[in-house]
């Protein structure tokens, strides 16, 4: 089962998805989506953003090649967006970046069956890429094509902050975000209100709505963070089916320290 986290960067998808790693799901085993390439010792010591990704591409490929039929529906609605809005290096890079999540997603779908898979860099999260970063505006009959184009995760956990508290983070990230870079702040709150409406939108299409788990992330400290994260484990032990039988996860309740980017 894979749930994937969503919602504007800086919103505490990844903050979650490590302390819901760390606590575990009760009757159930849980791994983060990055942990399936990397779980062997000598790969767990990458932590550069752009490495781990370049593994998750290698990992993933024997698994996005035999689904290429399948997802090509998808693939070419991507490159369609890209290409529209986007330079051919530009376009080339975002398809590696929609490749990467779709081949994560079905390795996820073939190799962890047995355990609930948490992701915050999933194929949901694309969206931003193709509708924000892309074209800065967007038609909702385009993003109600994603939603049913689109690998679609068994549960989305819908992760909002207030605006200000996003465009704050923004600003003070280290490694600012590419648009970002040298703007100033009425481009940065334009940017992140743009999010906000895309993963509002996105959310209540009617193939998304029915699995949806909605959270609001405000300025929290550790602890509220870590009740945070136990709201949300209750919320979706509510949605998941039973413990699944023993199975190469058994016990692995695992996470990786890496920042992943959309």
């Amino acid at each position: 089962m894979i749930v994937e986290f969503v919602g504007c960067a800086g919103a505490g998808k990844t903050t979650l998805r490590r302390l819901i790693c760390k606590r575990g799901i009760p009757g159930h085993k849980v791994i983060a989506m990055p942990d399936l390439v990397l779980e062997k010792p000598v790969l767990r010591r990458i932590v550069h953003p752009t490495a781990v990704n370049v593994v998750q591409e290698l990992g993933s490929l024997p698994f996005l090649l035999p689904s290429l039929r399948g997802e090509r529906p998808f693939l070419v609605f991507a490159r369609r967006m890209l290409a529209s809005h986007s330079s051919w290096p530009g376009t080339l890079n975002g398809m590696r970046g929609v490749a990467r999540k779709v081949g994560m997603h079905q390795l996820a779908r073939h190799r962890a069956q047995d355990a609930i898979v948490l992701s915050d860099e999933g194929t949901l999260l694309s969206a931003y890429n193709l509708f924000v970063t892309t074209k800065g505006d967007f038609a909702e009959s385009e993003l109600a094509q994603f939603a049913n184009l689109v690998p679609k995760p068994d549960l989305v956990v819908y992760v909002r902050a207030p605006v200000g508290s996003l465009v704050e983070r923004a600003r003070s990230r280290p490694d600012p975000r590419r648009q970002h870079i040298g703007q100033g702040l009425a481009t940065i709150e334009a940017d992140v209100r743009r999010t906000v409406r895309l993963f509002d939108l996105l959310v209540e299409t009617a193939p998304l709505a029915g699995r949806v788990v909605t959270v609001d992330s405000r300025d929290l400290d550790t602890d509220g963070r870590i009740r945070l994260a136990d709201e949300v484990v209750d919320r979706l032990v509510l949605s998941l089916p039973g413990p699944p039988e023993a199975g190469a996860y058994a016990g692995l309740s695992v996470d990786s320290s890496r920042e992943e980017k959309v």
